[in-house]
């Protein structure tokens, strides 16, 4: 269930990466962020009755604390998005955000079977196929740079999430969001730019905002079935994301690259047959 729960959390991610590169592409990636993360902490207050658990103030916290990881990951990953494409960013993004949490887990104490472990390997493996075999542009490197701090910052806020209770339901996905559109919010008004995209594309920041909270709910429901499983799972986001930014935004893909993403699906399928 982890696993599947995992991959759910990647195909949000893909999701609000088909509709969030045409904002982010008509304003600054802050502005896009407020409603990017003001939709998705709605969303995800709303949701809060209808999942199973109670307040709690440790869960909620780490939500919090959860959210300035999540707040400077996705700014900086939309920001490489639009220096080098998906083919860089979503791999190297992917692989830093899935190995740091999935350490974790182990280090918990959450041992994963050996399949897992050689599917985990095969996947990263993939993963790193795919962003090697990236193309190269005068960007590159400052879109690279982006990713690694995207991924670096996600790393971290969702290995925060590893410790959370069943019982919290889910007020820890709406702290998070909390933390998120506030920081966005405060950096828009000391930036002094415009606090919301252009109206032509306004919708699409909804919409992002929307599978953006479904990724964060995905993913906490996951952490409750099998912890190590759901990190691999929602690290396979990047498959997804080359692919629609192939066919919705003509990103190149090389056959390495192909090659990677088979090896990342063959290695998730290994920690879902565990």
């Amino acid at each position: 269930m982890g696993a599947l729960f995992g991959l759910l959390t990647s195909m949000s991610i893909g999701t609000s990466d088909l509709f969030g590169r045409r904002v982010v592409m008509r304003c600054h990636v802050l502005s896009a962020m407020i409603v990017f993360q003001g939709t998705a902490a709605l969303v995800s207050l709303a949701i809060v009755p209808f999942v199973p658990g109670s307040f709690a103030g440790d869960d909620f916290s780490r939500g919090l604390i959860s959210g300035l990881g999540l707040g400077t990951g996705l700014a900086c990953y939309y920001t490489s998005l639009d220096r080098a494409g998906s083919a860089i960013a979503a791999p190297i993004v992917a692989t830093l955000s899935a190995v740091i949490p999935f350490a974790y887990t182990t280090l918990r104490g959450h041992d994963p079977p050996l399949l897992a472990i050689i599917g985990a390997m095969a996947a990263f493996g993939g993963l790193g196929l795919v962003t090697a075999g990236g193309t190269r542009g005068t960007r590159v490197w400052e879109g690279t740079a982006w990713a690694a701090l995207s991924g670096l910052a996600y790393g971290v806020g969702l290995s925060v999430l590893v410790d959370l209770s069943e019982s919290s339901g889910a007020w820890p996905g709406f702290g998070q969001r909390l933390t998120s559109v506030t920081a966005m919010a405060a950096l828009v008004a000391i930036r002094r730019l415009p606090a919301l995209p252009p109206p032509d594309v306004l919708g699409f920041a909804f919409l992002t905002g929307v599978a953006s909270a479904a990724a964060t709910i995905f993913y906490i429901v996951g952490i409750w079935f099998d912890a190590p499983a759901t990190v691999v799972g929602a690290s396979m986001f990047p498959v997804i994301s080359v692919l629609v930014g192939r066919a919705a935004y003509n990103d190149p893909i090389n056959v390495r690259q192909y090659v990677g993403i088979a090896a990342a699906v063959a290695g998730v399928t290994a920690v879902v047959a565990s």
